[in-house]
């Protein structure tokens, strides 16, 4: 029996893409170990023939102080830093773990620096897994908001550049020239690779060769979409906070004359200062997955911060977006989606009532947002899937 370890990069956006290649791969005849912080093991309820392992705990109490760190969201060149800062911080655990185990094959999520380095020290065949774009040659070109937003924190946050290379010499010195330059980190490398969408939304997606495996979104739903659609979703995903943002959208959007539904996505920091709600504004501290796809079905507009998972269950439901980023990760993602024709992006750092009430109107009534959506969930629904993925995996390395 052939052995696997997967090595996750620990956050929501990453885990959960990853939960149905598990599956996929735990119903074959190989040992499959995944790496992730213990707080996400509950998602993988169900799947049996899967061994869940746990990063250190001083490996978490430092990752949660970077995540928790606002300041470090709208530096975009910020990202390298805490990349390399946590691959220094994990490696010797993972070397560690990787030597003991000497798998087949390492399934390595892209931004796990640690897990290549693993890999290539010890000689290991590896796959990558894209939870969202590819950030290779390719794709900067085809969009350039990504290249313009990465220069353009390169020179205001130069800091952070000395930072990360300080970080990459060390590692370089210890473990030799295994380390991933920052161009390598979201490129395929020429490497079997998992991208979570399809060629179609993929900035310069027919470019790319046969090694690259466009799987399609994590969740794919065929069902029909209802055409009375009735709601307004706004949820800005677990990490945002914001004292003003919650109020400023209810008073934006509660007479445009349809229910409107908040989600905080579990956030026990987000209140909202209103004394009384309108009967059409319902505020949820959570929705389960079903609930959540639920209310965006029937959604003619969700105001999203623009993460990748809500960005392809927006558009598997044809709602269009209205992108408020809180990060300049997310801020790219709101400069695809206008230019794919799927919603589009606000425009200001801090959200006004009167703005984003029009924003809003913009979107809801735009005719080229609903071509948009139309086409590009075609695309979802015609991509490979899990099982298709993982059927190519075996052909490329024999796994069972």
């Amino acid at each position: 029996m052939k052995k696997i370890v997967f090595i996750n990069f620990p956050v929501n956006g990453h885990v959960n893409p990853q939960i149905n290649l598990c599956r996929e791969l735990a119903s074959k005849d190989v040992k499959l170990i995944y790496y992730t912080f213990d707080d996400f093991f509950p998602k993988f309820k169900g799947i049996d023939n899967l061994e869940l392992r746990p990063y250190p705990e001083e490996f978490k109490k430092y990752y949660y102080g970077l995540a928790g760190d606002a300041a470090l969201q709208r530096k975009f060149i910020a990202y390298l830093w805490v990349f390399y800062s946590l691959a220094e911080k994990v490696l010797p655990f993972t070397l560690s773990e990787v030597e003991k185990e000497k798998p087949d094959l390492i399934i390595c999520d892209t931004l796990a620096i640690y897990g290549k380095i693993a890999a290539r020290k010890y000689n290991i065949p590896m796959t990558y897994f894209f939870s969202s774009l590819m950030g290779d040659s390719i794709a900067m070109k085809k969009l350039p908001a990504l290249t313009i937003g990465l220069l353009k924190s390169a020179v205001l946050h130069f800091p952070y550049v000395i930072k990360f290379n300080k970080v990459m010499k060390r590692l370089e010195k210890q473990h030799g020239k295994i380390i991933d330059k920052p161009q390598e980190i979201m490129a395929h490398q020429d490497l079997f690779s998992f991208v979570m969408t399809s060629r179609e939304l993929h900035p310069g997606g027919d470019l790319y060769g046969d090694n690259v495996k466009f799987v399609g979104p994590a969740h794919v739903d065929d069902s029909e979409i209802p055409d009375n659609k009735d709601t307004i979703f706004i949820s800005i995903g677990t990490i945002a906070i914001s004292e003003t943002f919650w109020d400023k959208a209810i008073e934006a959007t509660k007479d445009l004359g349809y229910n409107v539904v908040i989600s905080f996505g579990g956030n026990k920091h987000n209140k909202i200062k209103m004394n009384s709600l309108p009967e059409n504004v319902k505020v949820y501290e959570n929705l389960n997955l079903e609930e959540y796809r639920n209310v965006l079905k029937r959604g003619v507009l969700f105001i999203s911060h623009g993460g990748f998972n809500s960005i392809s269950d927006s558009i598997l439901y044809k709602t269009p977006l209205l992108i408020c980023p809180v990060s300049s990760e997310q801020a790219t993602n709101g400069k695809l989606i206008e230019q794919m024709g799927c919603g589009q992006l606000y425009p200001k750092l801090e959200v006004d009532v009167k703005s984003l009430q029009k924003k809003a109107l913009e979107v809801i009534n735009s005719d080229s947002a609903k071509v948009g959506l139309e086409k590009y969930r075609q695309s979802f629904l015609n991509s490979m899937g899990y099982k298709k993925a993982v059927e190519e995996l075996n052909k490329e390395f024999n796994l069972y």
